[in-house]
């Protein structure tokens, strides 16, 4: 759903003023620290800040994984197996790119860990 907001001045500071449904809705914007990513001009990604300790992540894949992750919990009727149409046509989008199974993807390499209902930017894969 799309929220409302206004710009605004809070002391010497500018703030946007926001549709109370967003923190009822969405209590973890209702207090503590968010990050923000200018993501396209005109366009902005805010995050609830969970722990200093995270590592950097992509603010806008971590947006898209927590959106498959609302859209799976609301739409579960939507979800269906990999089929072997589905692997056919991975395959002819990824034809062309290199690929080298015993590549050494480096000891920071991980993959990301299962995201905990409510947190954010909680992966610590370098990959992309």
């Amino acid at each position: 759903m799309p929220y409302h907001a206004k710009a605004a001045t809070v002391g010497n500071s500018k703030a946007l003023r926001l549709d109370s449904a967003l923190f009822r809705e969405h209590p973890e914007f209702a207090a503590g620290e968010f990050s923000v990513s200018v993501i396209a001009p005109g366009c902005m990604l805010v995050q609830a800040t969970i722990s200093a300790g995270d590592d950097e992540t992509d603010p806008v894949f971590d947006a898209f994984v927590g959106f498959l992750e609302q859209q799976m919990t609301r739409r579960p009727e939507l979800l269906s197996p990999v089929t072997a149409a589905d692997r056919r046509k991975a395959l002819v989008i990824l034809h062309g790119v290199p690929l080298d199974r015993d590549e050494d993807l480096g000891d920071e390499f991980t993959l990301p860990e299962p995201r905990r209902s409510g947190r954010r930017g909680s992966a610590k894969s370098k990959a992309r």
